[in-house]
């Protein structure tokens, strides 16, 4: 566990390079308990035309075999949270988020159903989701009799499971399903309990936007990259905050971009980051612990900043790279 608050020195290996922590969570083929993950439900003949109209990503390229990343954001364009949509059946559609922000969520979108024809439900204790990863999850899910999707974002759906490929270079997926069933198959491949760090790390070094309670309304959605992640159409019309998310697009003055960095201790989300001469540059989005001396941190980061070190308001140092596709090799 990381206590301390001094700054400790970063092996030169790592001041550009995560390919040693990505080999070896890729190696590591297990499952993961997800209690951090909520799903909501929306169903009926009108779902799918109100999750257009509130989303930032374009619902109409939702399909039962390809789900799709989005954002919600406030009128001023900042996200209340980032979602993945997946489609169950014709009129129904799983939004998975994180568990801390499901329910002002689902009370907001609640706010705007008015004479919609749909339903707006916290889905997330009706089955329960067991996540799969590293090389090895594919040919476990397949031992199961499962077809496996081979793209991210890619899906597939029934009356008794739902199966869903994250993004990222370390293949993981999202396995819903009855409790007994879930049990049945954890017994079934007898595979490792692997810790819930390992399914975040792999989250940060997918360059996944995140949103939690601390970082509600903080972030564009350019400013964590959510544009870059296929998370936002600049063509399929008006949703809460549109105007302010178009205009940074088209103008190109997205302010801050989403960065990895090294740090020396564990940083909790909405965390400031200051640089040398202790000016706010950009703030972190999510940390991790990626080793008995160090953390991962995605920052949302002024585009200005260099690899030069920063600090926390902890004390902890961190040491950004100039790009997640970079960080990681891509």
């Amino acid at each position: 566990m990381l206590t301390g608050q001094e700054t400790v020195p970063i092996p030169p290996q790592f001041q550009t390079d995560f390919s040693d922590l990505l080999d070896s969570l890729k190696a590591s083929t297990g499952t993961v308990a997800l209690p951090a993950l909520a799903l909501l439900r929306a169903t009926g003949p009108e779902a799918r035309s109100f999750l257009q109209s509130q989303l930032t990503n374009d619902a109409r390229q939702v399909s039962p075999t390809r789900a799709q990343l989005a954002g919600y954001c406030s009128p001023k364009g900042r996200l209340l949270t980032v979602m993945t949509v997946q489609q169950l059946a014709e009129d129904d559609f799983a939004l998975w988020l994180p568990a801390v922000i499901a329910a002002p969520t689902l009370k907001r979108l609640k706010m705007f159903v008015l004479r919609s024809k749909l339903s707006l439900s916290d889905a997330s204790n009706e089955c329960d989701t067991l996540g799969l990863m590293g090389d090895g999850a594919a040919a476990q899910l397949e031992q199961l009799g499962f077809s496996v999707p081979a793209e991210p974002y890619a899906a597939t759906a029934s009356t008794d499971h739902w199966l869903l490929r994250c993004a990222g270079a370390v293949p993981r997926f999202l396995l819903r399903a009855s409790a007994e069933k879930i049990a049945d198959w954890r017994r079934t491949l007898g595979l490792p309990e692997l810790p819930a760090e390992h399914w975040t790390l792999a989250e940060i070094l997918a360059g996944t936007p995140q949103v939690v309670a601390e970082t509600v309304d903080h972030f564009v959605p350019q400013t964590v990259d959510l544009d870059q992640a296929g998370g936002v159409s600049f063509t399929k019309g008006c949703y809460p905050g549109q105007e302010i998310v178009a205009r940074v697009h088209y103008l190109g003055r997205a302010k801050q971009r989403l960065r990895l960095a090294r740090a020396s201790g564990l940083l909790a989300a909405g965390t400031p980051v200051m640089d040398e001469a202790g000016r706010s540059v950009g703030e972190v989005m999510a940390c991790a612990e990626a080793g008995s001396d160090h953390a991962l941190a995605s920052l949302s980061l002024n585009v200005s900043q260099g690899t030069a070190p920063l600090h926390s308001v902890e004390g902890h140092a961190l040491w950004p790279v100039s790009a997640a596709a970079e960080a990681v090799g891509d």
